[in-house]
């Protein structure tokens, strides 16, 4: 128990008073002085007795004091329960919007994905109506050259090799193709030039003299050694578009004009790139291609090589 500062001046007081009394009695020997001390100190003793704070006013406050500390403490641990669930709610919040945004992406993604297909299909159906358009013209020209080789300048037909003893018949015009380049494998060596032929389908069949097929394939590849002019690469690919066999004779030489290209075709023509010859092989070749009913066209520009293409009907 702590004494209040009253209660303290008062026992101080109280003892003064009983030692003085306690001092006249040593002094005196009288009883009357020594009970007036015990009296008064009695009374004095009993006085701060009194007013001293009792255990359960300690204890009261204590408890007050315990309780005030532990409400307190109960109200920052309810605080801070509130923080960590407005946290956690901020942090929901922010993985809803992540897991939206990523489906955001997926979606976007998957549009990308399917306008790339789109534009993929849309590219080679361009690519297909272009050499659709360019097969018209060239069969345009084609009958030009037919009535004019009818009106006497020129019959394709005569040029034709001789295949009597051959007569037509259902062949993979893919191994004739890569038949006729190995023939001529060792001239393209020493030319510096690599023969690559690919085929899109196995049944890429043709009815026609393979004699004729033959030579059709050495005249093209014939020529393209000559007039390359250097080290390069000549790539055959061939194709079925519905119900045409479609050849593509692409080389990566000099190339020629394109107003020289048009001109490839016709009998005993020389470019200015001309070499010792007869012009006779693309004339051929292009009588063999029309005598089966087909199309042969070429195009280049100066610096980019030579493309020639070929469409004939498939037997399959």
């Amino acid at each position: 128990m702590k004494l209040k500062l009253s209660q303290k001046i008062l026992l101080v007081i109280a003892c003064a008073l009983y030692a003085g009394f306690l001092f006249f009695f040593i002094r005196s020997f009288s009883y009357g002085v020594l009970g007036c001390a015990i009296g008064m100190g009695v009374f004095f003793l009993f006085t701060i007795m009194i007013g001293l704070p009792r255990d359960d006013d300690d204890y009261d406050e204590s408890y007050e004091e315990e309780t005030e500390e532990s409400e307190s403490e109960r109200v920052n641990v309810n605080s801070l329960i509130d923080q960590l669930a407005e946290r956690r709610e901020d942090i929901d919040a922010k993985n809803a919007e992540i897991a939206s945004r990523d489906d955001e992406i997926k979606r976007l993604k998957e549009k990308y994905d399917e306008s790339r297909v789109e534009l993929t299909e849309m590219a080679n159906q361009k690519q297909f109506y272009e050499e659709k358009v360019a097969s018209l013209e060239a069969s345009l020209k084609a009958a030009t050259n037919k009535l004019t080789a009818a009106e006497g300048e020129g019959n394709y037909e005569t040029i034709l090799p001789d295949a009597k003893n051959d007569p037509p018949k259902v062949i993979n015009i893919g191994t004739a193709a890569e038949s006729a380049a190995n023939d001529l494998k060792d001239a393209a060596a020493k030319a510096g030039i690599t023969i690559r032929t690919v085929s899109t389908d196995a049944t890429l069949m043709v009815k026609a003299s393979p004699t004729m097929i033959d030579v059709l394939f050495k005249n093209i590849i014939d020529n393209a050694i000559k007039y390359m002019s250097r080290e390069g690469t000549l790539q055959i690919t061939i194709s079925r578009i519905e119900q045409e066999l479609f050849i593509v004779m692409k080389d990566n030489g000099e190339g020629l004009a394109s107003d020289e290209t048009e001109h490839i075709f016709e009998l005993n023509f020389q470019g200015t790139n001309r070499i010792s010859g007869n012009g006779l092989g693309l004339a051929q070749a292009r009588a063999i291609v029309e005598y089966y009913g087909g199309m042969i066209y070429a195009r280049s520009s100066k610096g980019s090589g030579m493309g020639i293409y070929i469409h004939l009907p498939s037997a399959v």
